[in-house]
């Protein structure tokens, strides 16, 4: 009998629970659709943890420092990890990985909420949630993108940042809502579980498999660049948790000896990778010389039969059939940089608005967290409508550099207007943040719906997971260092009416971190300038085949 036998038993019963539904009672739409309801919880976790923040406070007696790192410790671990299970979904299967990740967020959901002698057990468990998470964004994208084609896709990117953006406005109200019941911060948490738990068990029983192209290779995960992951995770971890100790300042050791470390480590890595094991590879005239999606048996070599199981031996193949984290065709993809700089620019707007905003309105105005909340809903119901008014025939109208270039310059203009916000103006926040907020809020979407279409669109189905990995993690350290920003500027805020000079002081910090959400939106402008629009070479080269073709037709009438 099998060593392995009990370990193969359980999961042949896991299998087989999965194939209880037949195939013809299951639907793609049906099955997209529960996906999108887990997605939630990525946003439902982050601005639920912002507005829960006081909440935290309270019951553990802590300061608002230590409180935070709720929200950062889930941020550090879903940016380190989000790449690796893009990858990994890409070779198991996204359904499989999203699953998996759902069901192990579900446990460390409950495990969080339920109440701790320390908010130290409650920093690893919101870790560990965020490792969970970090499988659902990239697969749940690579989900659409093999599900459905032309305007079905579309439709389901819709979809997707609907629910996305949605899930926002719904996280802060939800957070905010329950911080100001008895139950507080853990009634959330309960609430995240039941969600993510009724998912994983529909999930669970209805998936549909994401199948793999015909001859498209078959990759294995032992054959992942496990010395590039490790490189890869430690560096992310590493700058994450500098840009969040920056929150306080930014003259420690754990900044400017951590930061440059984690930095270094991700060169290393990108140079093992896209150096030494790519020109290994090609030297030895291996995979990488072909096309990805050509179908090719695993590398055997007549001498590394000689050499049996030695460490030598094994190295050797497994440098001949590693799967890279970074393959070159992730690289080749359209205006891969202008988008990559843009969606960082975009991710570092969005969440220095919103938490300054949260923050003017409970240490300015002295509203409850639900009230700051519900005061910052413009912005999500803006992105929402955005998706909702959406149509790819839009873009291909006007083009898609122009497309972005417009919300660029919409959202510096914007940001000006959210900074010129005064608490001591009449009816000020249906002056300056009641509208400025909304139109914001499509400004953003615009770049969202854009950059999707056309990065799923130009993305081989066998890297979707990677590539949304990529950009998801850009978007994860911007998260993070926005966090940062807005704590270094802000300082240590304090609640009261009585005292105008602390009011003041506190009026002037915020008027500087507004600043912050005023140059990010001017970077994203410069980049979009180098924007190369596809659809007009489309046109364009359309348009030369047509001329091609009636020139020839006319020398063919002619002779």
């Amino acid at each position: 009998m099998s060593q392995y036998a009990p370990f193969e038993s359980v999961v042949s019963i896991i299998r087989n629970g999965m194939k209880v539904v037949p195939t013809r009672y299951r639907n793609k739409r049906v099955v997209y659709g529960i996906a999108m309801a887990a997605l939630t919880l990525d946003n439902l976790n982050v601005a639920g943890a912002m507005t829960t923040t006081f909440s935290i406070q309270e019951v553990f007696d802590t300061d608002y420092s230590t409180a935070s790192w709720v929200l950062s410790a889930y941020a550090l671990t879903l940016g380190a990890f989000i790449i690796i299970f893009g990858k990994i979904g890409d070779i198991w299967g996204a359904h499989n990985v999203f699953l998996l990740g759902l069901i192990f967020m579900s446990v460390w959901s409950l495990l969080t909420a339920i109440p701790q002698k320390s908010i130290i057990a409650m920093i690893i468990f919101r870790a560990l949630q965020g490792i969970g998470a970090a499988a659902l964004l990239p697969n749940g994208y690579s989900m659409a993108a093999n599900y459905f084609q032309g305007p079905e896709l579309e439709q389901a990117i819709r979809i997707l940042v609907i629910v996305v953006t949605a899930s926002m406005g719904l996280g802060a109200v939800l957070g905010g809502a329950f911080s100001c019941t008895k139950v507080g911060y853990m009634g959330f948490f309960y609430f995240t579980f039941a969600l993510s738990f009724v998912c994983s068990v529909l999930l669970y029983f209805l998936s549909i498999p994401v199948k793999r192209a015909e001859g498209q290779r078959n990759p294995m995960v032992r054959d992942l660049d496990f010395p590039g992951i490790i490189m890869l995770v430690i560096g992310l971890l590493l700058i994450i948790i500098a840009l969040t100790e920056s929150s306080m300042t930014w003259k420690t050791a754990k900044v400017y000896i951590i930061l440059p470390v984690g930095c270094i480590l991700l060169v290393i890595m990108f140079w093992f990778e896209t150096y030494f094991l790519t020109r290994y590879k090609r030297k030895h005239n291996r995979n990488e010389c072909v096309p990805h999606n050509m179908q090719l048996p695993r590398q055997q070599d007549p001498d590394l039969e000689n050499q049996g199981k030695s460490i030598s031996g094994f190295l050797t193949r497994w440098m001949l059939n590693v799967e890279l984290i970074f393959p070159a065709e992730a690289f080749k993809i359209p205006n891969l940089i202008p988008l990559l700089v843009g969606l960082s620019m975009v991710y570092f707007n969005f969440t220095t608005s919103l938490m300054i905003l949260i923050q003017y309105h409970i240490y300015e105005e002295l509203n409850t967290p639900l009230m700051a909340a519900v005061k910052i809903l413009p912005f999500p119901v803006g992105l929402v409508s955005g998706a909702m008014m959406y149509r790819e025939s839009q873009t291909k109208k006007i083009g898609m550099r122009n497309m972005l270039l417009i919300s660029s310059l919409v959202l510096v203009a914007c940001s000006v207007w959210i900074s010129r916000t005064d608490y001591r103006a009449r009816n000020d926040y249906w002056k300056t943040r009641f509208i400025s907020q909304y139109i914001l809020g499509i400004a953003i979407n615009r770049f969202f719906m854009v950059y999707l279409n056309c990065v799923m669109a130009s993305t081989p189905l066998n890297l979707q997971g990677l590539v949304a990995g990529i950009f998801n993690t850009f978007g994860q350290i911007f998260v993070a260092l926005a966090s940062a920003v807005v704590a270094t500027i802000l300082g240590l805020l304090e609640e009261t009416s009585s005292n105008y000079k602390i009011l003041q002081t506190q009026y002037h910090r915020f008027h500087n971190a507004f600043y912050t959400t005023i140059a990010s939106a001017v970077v994203y402008f410069i980049f979009m300038l180098m924007i190369k629009d596809p659809y007009r070479k489309k046109e364009a080269a359309k348009e030369k085949s047509e001329v091609s073709v009636a020139l020839t037709e006319a020398k063919g009438m002619k002779s």
